[in-house]
C-alpha cells in the first residue's frame, strides 16, 4: 500500500512537472512583447551571413553551413556575437506559413563571440517554407531580439 501510495505520488509529480516546464517555455515566450530587428531585406542566408544590430549595442550575425538549407538533417547554425558573452545564446526557430511548433535552442559558446549548434528542421508536406530564427535577449525592463528570416525549397 504505501509503494504504491509512493509509485502513484511520483509519476504525478512527474506529469505535473513536464507540463509545468512545458507550459513554462511557451509562457515565457509569449509573456511581454519583444522589440525585433529583423535583418536587411537585402540579405540572403542561402548566399551569405546576416548582420543584426540591437539597439542595445548587441550585434549577431548569423550564418547557416549547408546554404541550401535542408530539411530533416543537421545543419550548423553559428552565431558571431559582439558585446554579448554568456555561456549560451537562446535562439527560437518556427515557420511562419504553418504552424510546426517553436523549435528552442540554447546554442554554446564554442570561442570567443562565436556560438554554435546542429539544427534539424522539421520537413512538411507543403514545399517554400518560410521561417523566422530568433533570438530574444531579457532586459531589465524590456525584451529585445535579433530576427532572423530564411526559406527551404522543400
Amino acid at each position: 500500500m504505501k509503494n504504491s501510495v509512493i509509485m502513484a505520488l511520483t509519476v504525478i509529480s512527474i506529469v505535473i512537472a513536464y507540463f509545468w516546464i512545458d507550459f513554462e517555455s511557451l509562457f515565457s515566450y509569449e509573456q511581454k512583447d519583444v522589440n525585433f530587428i529583423t535583418q536587411h531585406s537585402d540579405c540572403d542566408l542561402h548566399n551569405k551571413p546576416c548582420t543584426i544590430v540591437l539597439e542595445n549595442g548587441n550585434s549577431f550575425e548569423l550564418e547557416i553551413s549547408q546554404k541550401e538549407i535542408p530539411l530533416m538533417k543537421p545543419v550548423k547554425f553559428t552565431v558571431t556575437t559582439k558585446n554579448y558573452n554568456k555561456p549560451t545564446l537562446p535562439l527560437n526557430i518556427y515557420a511562419t506559413n504553418m504552424n510546426m511548433g517553436i523549435q528552442n535552442f540554447k546554442f554554446k559558446k564554442v570561442k570567443e563571440n562565436v556560438y554554435e549548434s546542429n539544427v534539424i528542421l522539421p520537413a512538411c508536406i507543403r514545399g517554400n517554407m518560410k521561417w523566422n530564427a530568433e533570438i530574444i535577449l531579457e532586459e531589465p525592463l524590456t525584451r529585445v531580439g535579433a530576427k532572423f528570416q530564411f526559406k527551404t525549397d522543400h
